[in-house]
């Protein structure tokens, strides 16, 4: 016997998801919660029940987005045994591509006017995400002072990281170089641009 009249239980994680990708794609203000329940096929008041207010909401989402994104850059990394600050650059490098090619939500979430900067702060404050990025720009710095590399900032190498990973996003623009060359094959280009960008740091 089924209830009819009973709306669907979600998980967590799913609300959280479709959240995070509501947040992304509307940007903070124009985010309806109220929409949101019914696209995920629920009574208005489920979200705020289960979560609080819009902006309790905001932060869980990133938190979980935050949280999945952290747990792909600490798997890839595992792969790579860094015995050393350059292989552990390197490692870095790649590992922050992966995440980001696999988790694009949370650029599309970060890139978006809408979003001020208190909210973005959200991402860097207790999700750990700020850590990480931390730990690379000391890195960075390590590395430069050894002689090794070019002076190198986070920035600089976040916007490098982002745009090497583009051709997996935008998959229209990409396929204008499939007749020079060929179809993009994920992880060779991620292993093309790891090596790119490590070639235009060292000294």
């Amino acid at each position: 016997m089924t209830n009819r009249g009973r709306p669907p239980l979600l998980s967590e994680e799913t609300i959280l998801e479709k959240a995070l990708a509501a947040f992304a794609s509307s940007g903070y203000s124009a985010m309806s919660v109220r929409a949101l329940n019914a696209e995920l096929g629920v009574s208005h008041e489920t979200i705020s029940q289960r979560f609080g207010s819009k902006s309790e909401l905001f932060r869980a989402a990133v938190g979980h987005g935050v949280a999945l994104f952290i747990a792909e850059l600490n798997e890839e990394h595992a792969k790579t045994k860094s015995t050393d600050d350059l292989s552990q650059l390197r490692a870095t490098v790649r590992s922050f591509m992966v995440a980001i090619s696999r988790h694009p939500t949370l650029g599309d979430l970060l890139h978006h006017e809408s979003i001020d900067e208190a909210q973005r702060m959200v991402f860097f404050g207790n999700t750990g995400l700020g850590d990480r990025i931390a730990d690379s720009a000391a890195l960075l710095q390590r590395l430069h002072v050894a002689g090794i590399i070019h002076e190198t900032k986070i920035r600089e190498l976040w916007s490098l990281i982002q745009g090497a990973v583009e051709p997996l996003h935008f998959h229209a623009l990409a396929q204008i170089f499939d007749i020079f060359d060929g179809p993009v094959v994920a992880d060779e280009l991620l292993d093309r641009m790891t090596d790119a960008i490590m070639r235009s740091m060292l000294v």
